[in-house]
């Protein structure tokens, strides 16, 4: 099955962009070896019972689960839950095994093929998903970072902030409202600037976009709902694998562990944040005190599962959807690249 007709960019371009991933990821495992005794990390992890892993998988299709009872809510009526399920975890399957995170455009692209509809239009309920992620995790990392690094004074910065977030949501909702006006005003002042212009005003604008696709508020709180829902499904993963493998634990360590690996992770890496992933949890329990080889067996853990059970779901349905392999990620490079111009000219055409 054919997604695009258009010829592949060419193959020495999509190379030179792997090469920023690759090189923070490349740094993340050299940090990993030279400050960690990898033999001991592996160590533990042999001695790991089974049911762990078992454990955390279920946990994982947990999070999938209510994670596609959001992004469903957002996608409206038309999608079902099957689909939606299915087009969900073939895009953490993808950005599993290619860079550029190209498995939110491979969500835009194979669910816009089973609505039959254009895949912009799915692509602005994933900036929305990925808006209403950045307003959960800014408020959880705020409400615990001052508890996990003991001082209390930065308390009432923290809410002053947390203040500032809702009321940016708030402001974001009505301002999609009126987004044409909106739009029209940003171009007029922000075009004077290229690079706000280029980079900028197209992401502003296709996050205006989705927001003023949801014409139903009860999409934005269902989908809120099950975005938030999903977090604290993985909240409870990680902080219950934590007290499996370290009984004297505060129960929050977990959760604040979460927060800064899905900020860590959010860097340009190599495919399936290798490094990144590990670096991050490594580096958010060593505020905890806690030690170096017993943190990257923990995330090792982490890693495989979530590895193992979102790319045997993605792989199947993309193989009931009658996709291979070959040649995908150069049709999927190409529409990201047409993608990114369309919302150039979309911007340029106010």
């Amino acid at each position: 099955m054919t997604i695009i007709d258009k010829k592949p960019s060419s193959k020495s371009n999509a190379i030179f962009q792997w090469i920023p991933g690759l090189l923070i990821s490349a740094i993340a495992i050299f940090a990993l070896t030279k400050f960690v005794n990898i033999d001991s990390a592996i160590d533990i992890l042999k001695k790991v019972n089974i049911l762990y892993f078992l454990l955390m998988a279920l946990f994982t299709l947990g999070f999938l689960f209510v994670r596609a009872i959001g992004w469903q809510a957002l996608l409206g009526p038309r999608a079902t839950y099957g689909q939606t399920f299915l087009k969900l975890n073939e895009g953490y399957f993808i950005n599993n095994i290619f860079p550029f995170k190209l498995g939110e455009i491979s969500r835009a692209v194979f669910m816009g093929a089973k609505m039959k509809v254009n895949p912009g239009q799915i692509l602005s309920t994933i900036f929305v998903e990925r808006v209403f992620d950045l307003f959960i995790l800014a408020f959880f990392l705020l409400l615990l970072l001052p508890h996990a690094i003991g001082m209390d004074w930065v308390s009432g910065i923290a809410r002053a902030i947390l203040v500032f977030v809702v009321l940016a949501a708030i402001g974001l909702y009505f301002v999609s409202r009126n987004y044409k006006v909106v739009k029209r005003w940003l171009q007029k002042h922000g075009g004077k600037v290229p690079f706000i212009e280029k980079r900028i005003l197209p992401f502003v604008f296709a996050v205006l976009e989705g927001f003023h696709t949801l014409r139903q508020p009860s999409q934005l709180i269902k989908g809120f709902l099950g975005i938030i829902g999903s977090w604290f499904v993985s909240f409870i993963q990680y902080s219950l694998l934590l007290y499996l493998l370290l009984p004297k634990v505060e129960i929050w360590w977990g959760a604040f562990a979460n927060t800064l690996l899905a900020l860590g992770v959010a860097l340009p890496s190599a495919p399936a944040g290798l490094g990144i992933f590990e670096s991050s949890i490594v580096a958010a329990l060593g505020i905890f005190k806690i030690n170096q080889e017993t943190a990257l067996a923990f995330a090792l853990i982490m890693h495989i599962t979530q590895f193992l059970v979102t790319g045997a779901i993605g792989l199947f349905a993309l193989i009931q959807d009658g996709y291979s392999l070959k040649g995908l990620f150069s049709n999927l490079q190409q529409q990201r690249e047409i993608q990114m111009q369309q919302e150039q000219q979309g911007a340029e055409d106010v």
